[in-house]
């Protein structure tokens, strides 16, 4: 053998060996894995879900919309400060309950006192004003007889001189003065009459500075009066804006109350239910639920909003609460539940039977069977919770409906009813 054969046999053999012995090895596990004992299969079993659910009856529901409103008082009144003046008194404060004309402040009435006195003198004064005009017009009629008497006299006198100037027993000096007295009593006769016929306009003038004295003394006493701040109505107090020893000048705010008795609650009413709304209202009132503190408020549609703000998508209502007994707060927010009219052919079931916006599911033979329903709107059931109403033509009296909310809920999914408890 040549030597080139040799070395290639050596080569040869060199890089085969390895690889047959690789190939054994991998023969080896082949055949000790297919010899392996193989353990037997289980059949696949079909999960079944526990559920509740609840028996379908179709009949008449009351439906409800239930809104969001906010207590508001309407009558919300600041009492003002009529003079200057200072506090003397606080006798309440933010929060309490006042009845009518109970006291609330009380200003110091020193000034309000010493101005009435003022013009209680100035009343004074134009009636004796006024009572010495009456009493000398009563005087000039007593001197009007007296003047034409004393006239006549001067008339004869005149008339007497006259006739002696002319038989020469009189002297023209004589019959002048004679004249003279008669103009001066003439004078005084014409003034005395014109100061009667003047009386009436007097008597008017002094009249009108009385009334004035009057309203002015009348102002006064308000004035005097206004130093005490009382309740104009049975109130709930909101603020106190000022202390004792306060300055108070004319028109600054003393006090923020409201009526209790003339709360409201004011909630919007969404465009879709706003003309079933206004024609049920024309026929029968509309009531409402509003939970509050555990107890119900109830609640009547007074009236509609007259303007629509920008961005609204309804219209302000404001509900009349009709019972006065229970302790409301201005400014609080609630939720109401306003009735509509009933609605007929309607079934009520949980909020948790409803999948998606438009689906319910039915129990039939242990299984699923997805239902397409028209949702009607809420109601609310005797214990006070809240359900949905929906119809389906698909739906009979006594089916049983899912309750359960799953989260892989399809027809057909395998469920087990169990009790609900309670």
């Amino acid at each position: 053998m040549s030597q080139s054969v040799l070395s290639r046999y050596k080569s040869s053999l060199r890089w085969g060996l390895p690889i047959a012995l690789l190939a054994l090895a991998v023969l080896a596990f082949m055949g000790l894995t297919g010899s392996k004992p193989q353990a037997p299969s289980k059949p696949a079993t079909e999960k079944v879900w526990s559920v509740q659910s609840i028996k379908a009856e179709t009949r008449q529901h009351q439906p409800v919309l239930e809104l969001y409103g906010q207590i508001e008082a309407p009558r919300l009144t600041t009492l003002t400060s009529a003079v200057n003046a200072y506090v003397e008194q606080i006798a309440t404060d933010a929060g309490r309950s006042v009845a009518k004309d109970e006291l609330l402040l009380q200003l110091d009435p020193r000034d309000a006192m010493l101005v009435l006195q003022q013009r209680e003198s100035a009343v004074t004064q134009a009636q004796a004003q006024l009572e010495a005009e009456q009493v000398r017009h009563a005087a000039d009629l007593k001197s009007l007889k007296i003047q034409q008497n004393l006239l006549q006299l001067s008339a004869r006198s005149v008339k007497r001189y006259e006739d002696l100037e002319q038989r020469k027993v009189a002297s023209v000096d004589q019959l002048d003065t004679a004249r003279s007295a008669y103009q001066q009593q003439a004078l005084a006769l014409a003034t005395l009459e014109e100061s009667i016929a003047d009386h009436p306009n007097r008597l008017k003038q002094q009249q009108a500075q009385l009334d004035s004295a009057i309203a002015a003394r009348d102002t006064a006493q308000l004035d005097l009066d206004r130093t005490r701040i009382t309740a104009p109505y049975d109130a709930r107090i909101v603020s106190v804006n000022a202390g004792p020893g306060d300055r108070i000048k004319i028109g600054d705010q003393l006090i923020t109350l409201y009526n209790q008795n003339r709360l409201e609650v004011r909630a919007q009413i969404p465009n879709r239910t706003l003309s079933m709304l206004r024609q049920s209202s024309q026929t029968k009132p509309i009531t409402a639920v509003a939970p509050l503190d555990g107890q119900a408020l109830q609640l009547e549609l007074d009236r509609f909003a007259a303007t629509v703000n920008a961005g609204q998508a309804g219209i302000d209502s404001f509900f009349a609460i009709k019972d006065s007994t229970l302790p409301v707060e201005a400014g609080r927010s609630l939720s109401l539940y306003v009735d509509l009219p009933p609605l007929d052919n309607s079934i009520a079931l949980p909020a948790t039977a409803l999948y998606g916006l438009d689906r319910v599911y039915k129990v039939v033979d242990e299984r699923l069977v997805a239902v397409s329903v028209t949702r009607l709107g809420d109601t609310r059931m005797p214990n006070g919770e809240l359900y949905i109403l929906v119809h389906s033509e698909q739906i009979q009296n006594g089916d049983a409906i899912l309750i359960t909310q799953l989260p892989n809920a399809i027809s057909g999914l395998k469920v087990k009813e169990v009790a609900i408890d309670g």
